[in-house]
């Protein structure tokens, strides 16, 4: 009988679940929850934010998996500059996230 392949970590949950999904975008919104409930409860966030300030268009906040992940995509992903080419008044990294800097935007996971 011949040897089955090895199946990699994702495909492996994919197909014990009967899904097929992208495991990659499923951690980065486990994550985001995670990271919801810390700032809630007034801890500080681990991941990483781009605000959007948009002219005609609701403010978004592109999550990325770290920090430095967004300090890199501030300087080029692709997703980032086209939203700030359409109508960005100002895009910035925060410091400190809180409720009231995610209430009323567009949550954007890339």
């Amino acid at each position: 009988m011949p040897e089955k392949p090895e199946r990699s970590f994702e495909q492996a949950l994919a197909e014990d679940l009967g899904i097929d999904f992208d495991v990659e975008l499923v951690e980065l919104q486990l994550g985001f929850v995670l990271d919801y409930q810390r700032i809630r409860h007034g801890e500080q966030h681990r991941m990483g934010y781009v605000l959007l300030d948009r002219e005609h268009h609701p403010d978004a906040a592109i999550v990325f998996a770290t920090p430095d992940a967004a300090r890199r995509a501030l300087d080029g992903h692709p997703l980032i500059e086209n939203l700030c080419e359409e109508d960005c008044i100002d895009a910035r990294l925060p410091v400190q996230l809180t409720l009231s800097d995610l209430a009323s935007r567009e949550i954007i996971l890339p």
